[in-house]
């Protein structure tokens, strides 16, 4: 093998290495705002029956319904991206990777509006157990929808 084709399957091999890396990396991220999320549902419906402010109750309802939407947004992400990380054949990686795009546009249609819907609710609260978990879901939020652009 002449040291120009060598060179060229030695840089083939490179990028090969770095996409299964940045796809691990990503199933790994989406898996913790899977986790965050719900945690983050589970403190949210625990504040919702521990309040008695009709206010409240809404917005922690809204928490809990957005982050378990989210949850399981992040869950197929993890999964789609394990598998176009394990698959071998070109066909079967670009069918997932056109499976993962797919995927990622509609994870990403919603995303700035909720975020801005939750900022809106979370603003002004005077309950600081709610705005302090509504902070943390709104980082949540934006963390995982830089994570999903970033596939």
């Amino acid at each position: 093998m002449s040291k120009r084709h060598a060179a060229s399957c030695f840089l083939c091999l490179l990028l090969t290495l770095a996409a299964a890396a940045q796809a691990q990396g990503a199933s790994k991220h989406f898996r913790t705002s899977y986790e965050h999320f719900n945690a983050y549902a589970a403190k949210a419906a625990d504040l919702y029956f521990k309040t008695e402010v009709a206010s409240e109750k809404n917005i922690l309802s809204h928490l809990t319904a957005v982050c378990a939407i989210y949850a399981e947004k992040a869950r197929g992400l993890v999964h789609m991206t394990d598998v176009a990380e394990h698959m071998v054949a070109k066909r079967d990686k670009t069918f997932a990777l056109g499976s993962l795009r797919d995927l990622k546009d509609v994870t990403l249609a919603g995303l700035p509006q909720d975020i801005k819907l939750l900022t809106e609710l979370v603003e002004g609260q005077e309950n600081q157990a709610l705005f302090q978990l509504g902070t943390q879901v709104i980082n949540e939020l934006r963390v995982f929808e830089r994570n999903t652009e970033n596939l």
